[in-house]
């Protein structure tokens, strides 16, 4: 009995202590529960964001196809969508050079799109390295969205076309981002087109009667037709806006049948087809330096346009674009030996009546918004200063280099003697001194020609 009570005191001091650990066993157990099930309503709630994440950058194209993108930020921190490098045209090699675009074709399953692609091969004027960088297989675009934002309708699309002369540019991010324009409700397309020869070549013929790289835009402009509804966009709110040639460019889509009815407003910007250097080459210049061109690569310029061609297309991409510095008649003038003709009249035909005798372009009904940029001239006449050399040989060749820097040497002999004459009379102190104030003078003769007429 003793050593019973004894046994009884013992369990009673120790009831406590196995309470408190069955306790601690319970309470782990169940904190062990607790953190297992928040872990997987972690994991779960991680994988449905990421599904969300995946579903939020995936497109699916009007002919099945889909497009994976990426995320941006704009300027603002808001989030955005960005699918960069989107196929809208075959690659423009071999036996595509030097023809209009084929539409890219439909894929099954997805395509990520997630960096830009390469720029259309070309050489820099404006950079004086003369570089030549880029590739033949250049006919991207990228679309840049919202991820999320307030409208209930579809949203207004912006087609951006880049500058460079037609001889250069291109639509790459790093250079022509979406930073800014999407911390508003827009959708942004910006795409590459065929620049320099292989954009603007022409034999003024129906073997190669040219304006490719203004049909690899109306190429952008259906691809937007076709597919801006599956980003979220309005196909019947279009806006094409561009500066320097972008600018030109937006103005020929203004006339040209080929673009009727793909957008809807135009914002033109230090650029119209009025500028010299973007209208239309006069009758039988472009076939010559088609001409001088195959010389220049090694091919038989005296041959008949289709074997002329051929070789053309057989020589490298690299040989045909250097021919663009050996058509410089003085420093980087002409300053775009390769530009816009007037093709003879045929179905896919750009252009076939010059601009000015347009009577009613369909694009001037639409709503414009147009200016210039101030003192952009000295993208011509800052050189004269800064290059060691060329002020001297301007000065000393005054009357044979103006008309080519004016770009009214396609004049006859007289009539370009008359034209110095005058602009020296009107914007020359003492004659051909060229002081300062005579360089702002030419500069804004450059700035008033190359940039603002129209306006």
């Amino acid at each position: 009995s003793e050593m019973f009570d004894t046994n009884d005191r013992q369990l009673a001091k120790e009831l406590p202590t196995r309470r408190q650990r069955r306790t601690c066993v319970v309470n782990g157990l169940f904190g062990f529960a607790t953190l297992t099930v928040a872990l997987f309503l972690l994991c779960l709630r991680f994988d449905t964001s990421a599904a969300r994440t995946a579903d939020v950058l995936k497109v699916e194209l009007s002919h099945g196809g889909v497009l994976v993108g990426r995320h941006r930020t704009s300027h603002s921190g808001r989030h955005m969508r960005a699918f960069m490098g989107v196929p809208y045209a075959l690659p423009p090699v071999d036996e595509l050079r030097f023809k209009p675009p084929v539409p890219y074709g439909a894929w099954a399953g997805e395509k990520h799109v997630i960096k830009d692609s390469p720029i259309c091969i070309q050489r820099d004027p404006y950079r004086r390295d003369m570089e030549i960088e880029g590739s033949e297989d250049c006919l991207y675009l990228n679309v840049y969205t919202p991820e999320e934002h307030n409208q209930t309708s579809a949203l207004p699309v912006m087609i951006y076309f880049h500058g460079g002369g037609f001889q250069c540019g291109s639509g790459v991010s790093s250079f022509y981002g979406p930073e800014f324009l999407l911390d508003r409700d827009v959708i942004l397309v910006i795409g590459n087109y065929r620049v320099g020869p292989l954009g603007f070549l022409s034999t003024e013929t129906l073997d190669c009667p040219g304006n490719f790289g203004l049909k690899d835009q109306v190429e952008i402009l259906r691809w937007v037709q076709r597919n801006i509804a599956a980003f979220g966009g309005d196909p019947q709110s279009v806006t094409i806006f561009g500066n320097s040639a972008g600018g030109a460019s937006v103005t020929y889509h203004m006339l040209s049948n080929s673009s009727k009815g793909l957008f809807h407003k135009a914002i033109i910007q230090s650029g119209t087809y009025y500028n010299p250097w973007a209208q239309p080459q006069y009758k039988g210049i472009s076939a010559r330096r088609t001409r001088q061109a195959a010389k220049l690569v090694g091919c038989d310029d005296q041959a008949k346009w289709p074997k002329l061609l051929k070789c053309l297309r057989g020589a490298s991409a690299e040989k045909v674009v250097a021919t663009v510095y050996q058509l410089f008649e003085w420093d980087f003038d002409p300053m775009v030996p390769y530009q816009p003709v007037v093709e003879p009249p045929h179905e896919g035909a750009f252009l076939t009546i010059p601009p000015r005798e347009v009577e009613i372009p369909h694009g001037f009904s639409l709503p414009i918004m147009i200016g210039a940029t101030s003192e952009e001239g000295l993208l011509k006449t800052a050189p004269l200063l800064n290059v060691p050399g060329l002020l001297d040989d301007y000065k000393q060749n005054f009357d044979w280099i103006l008309p080519i820097q004016l770009q009214y040497d396609h004049h006859a002999p007289e009539v370009r003697e008359e034209m110095t004459r005058k602009i020296v009379e009107f914007y020359f102190k003492d004659g051909h001194n060229y002081d300062k104030y005579n360089h702002q003078n030419i500069t804004d003769v450059s700035h008033y020609l190359n940039y603002c007429m129209l306006i």
